[in-house]
């Protein structure tokens, strides 16, 4: 993210009416903000590019359930007490549907920057004559990557979906069929390789936003989903070369005080306050609790917890001695009082905690990296904690895995060792491709857990299918909530619905298979 203040502008309203005369449209109300008086100077510019990357919270907010709790890492506190969650939990369990209000608003979120990117792209083709090239160059190449990260995330998600290159003025504009997937790859390819060549390298301390290194990074990550690991190389290697490095303490890469760090690549900020600005995830992540006292400082009734929890799956395979688990995963330690309702004691370490109940205690696990006290704000679910999108240690491995893939196994294991050797851990030994590919997985499995990696890892490398219908037999062994159809994980959920509302409004659009 960049800027530290959040305005709507204009970028997302479709003009009306080819029906009306040009004399009437082309009159704008002069008391407000519209097309027929803004995108008139150099700072009407820069405000409309910070309405590009507001609607990346917007996706932020809502994307850990499509994207961390699909896989093996997370799952959530089942609440016998209130079902208003049902349908967040169908998408941890693969019963989601078309009518899913997620899918919906992580669609209308991406597609919301999109048309902002786009409207500001369509202005740039005539900027204000005192725009400065460089300042014209650094614009476009933002608003450009932006549009590319939000179609990477839509076609990873939804498959084929559609393609808006410019602004949407009208019906006509609007009601477009689904681009293939092989075309929607080639525009992204398309605005990064051009954003690559216009943003300048990130200076450090960073203000923020997107730079070259983080367009470089998500087109090498592109080709890497591509299976094109001689197009990824080249593009991570430049980036090792831009300043980046691991911070010494894992713990603060996510510390709010302290954002963009060297280790930030690029990371959606939020801001605590009174303008929209804030995030609310650690809210999410602890327990549904009346009283919030003894786990935040502060007595909140927090009923949007229960959510991204960690689950015995992720917690077997860190190693002994991994720094990064007491500081990835935390234990509220608690009882249930005579409602049914949890009454936390208070935090305590996964390290020291097992995460069961004994019949009095019961141990609720929490996603622990955005868990920072005090609380800076007295009001509920306002945090200031950002969300990581990409980060050195990510590129590293990104790195690691295309070197391996591309054959070159021994020039691969540095850059695997410089993220285990931060994690406290010996430095890895494999020798072999197939022993350094299962390195490479576990590192980012634990390196990156509940930062939204680990189903597009799954994914990417071929074994969604495999590993979350093993994992989902050990879950219904153990919940008897689950139901028999869930985790039935096909070739079909492999990719959500299209939002039911979407076909409702543009029924050439059609459905995915299965859905």
């Amino acid at each position: 993210m960049t800027r530290t203040t959040y305005t709507l502008i204009l970028a997302g309203v479709v003009l009306a009416g080819s029906a009306c005369k040009k004399s009437f449209v082309t009159r704008y109300p002069e008391g407000q903000v519209n097309e027929g008086n803004f995108f008139k100077t150099t700072a009407d510019f820069e405000e409309a590019l910070t309405g590009v990357y507001g609607p990346l919270r917007d996706a932020a907010n809502v994307a850990f359930y499509m994207e961390e709790m699909r896989s093996d890492n997370t799952h959530y506190d089942y609440n016998a007490k209130d079902r208003g969650g049902a349908t967040s939990e169908q998408l941890a369990d693969f019963l989601d549907n078309s009518a899913n209000p997620t899918i919906e608003n992580l669609w209308k979120a991406d597609y919301m920057g999109i048309q902002r990117a786009d409207v500001l792209l369509d202005k740039m083709e005539a900027p204000p004559s005192d725009m400065a090239d460089s300042v014209k160059n650094r614009i476009t190449g933002e608003a450009k990557a932006l549009r590319a990260h939000y179609y990477f995330e839509l076609v990873r998600l939804y498959g084929q979906v559609p393609l808006y290159l410019h602004a949407v003025t009208g019906p006509a504009d609007a009601l477009v069929n689904r681009s293939p997937v092989d075309a929607v790859y080639a525009q992204i390819q398309a605005d990064l390789n051009d954003a690559v060549g216009k943003l300048p390298p990130p200076s450090f301390p960073q203000a923020g936003g997107v730079t070259k290194g983080m367009a470089a990074t998500e087109l090498g990550l592109v080709y890497l989903t591509l299976h094109q690991y001689d197009k990824a190389i080249p593009l991570f290697q430049s980036v090792t070369q831009m300043g980046y490095s691991l911070l010494p303490n894992y713990a603060d890469v996510f510390d709010p005080g302290k954002k963009i760090t060297n280790e930030s690549i690029f990371e959606v900020q939020y801001k605590s306050g009174t303008d929209n600005q804030q995030s609310q995830f650690i809210y999410d992540f602890i327990p549904v609790t009346p009283n919030t006292t003894n786990i935040l400082g502060q007595n909140f009734n927090n009923t949007a917890g229960g959510w991204n929890t960690p689950t015995d799956d992720i917690i077997s395979v860190y190693e002994k001695g991994d720094k990064r688990l007491d500081i990835s995963v935390g234990v509220v330690k608690g009882k249930l009082d005579n409602n049914s309702d949890f009454q936390p004691d208070g935090v305590i370490s996964i390290l020291s905690a097992d995460s069961v109940s004994d019949g009095i205690e019961l141990y609720k696990r929490f996603v622990k990296k955005q868990f920072h006290l005090p609380l800076k704000s007295a009001v509920a679910f306002n945090t200031d904690d950002d969300w990581p999108v990409y980060r050195y240690s990510d590129l590293l491995l990104m790195l690691a895995e295309a070197l391996n893939e591309n054959g070159q196994t021994g020039a691969a294991l540095p850059y695997l060792n410089q993220v285990r050797l931060r994690a406290g851990l010996a430095a890895s030994a494999a020798a072999d491709q197939g022993t350094m590919r299962d390195a490479i997985a576990h590192e980012r499995r634990v390196e990156l857990a509940f930062e939204n990696k680990r189903w597009f890892d799954l994914l990417r490398t071929g074994k969604a299918i495999e590993v979350m219908t093993a994992y989902g037999v050990k879950q219904k062994q153990r919940f008897s909530y689950l139901l028999p159809q869930s985790y039935n994980v096909t070739e079909n959920k492999l990719i959500y619905a299209i939002p039911s509302r979407e076909v409702q409004l543009n029924p050439a659009l059609g459905q995915n298979p299965g859905y």
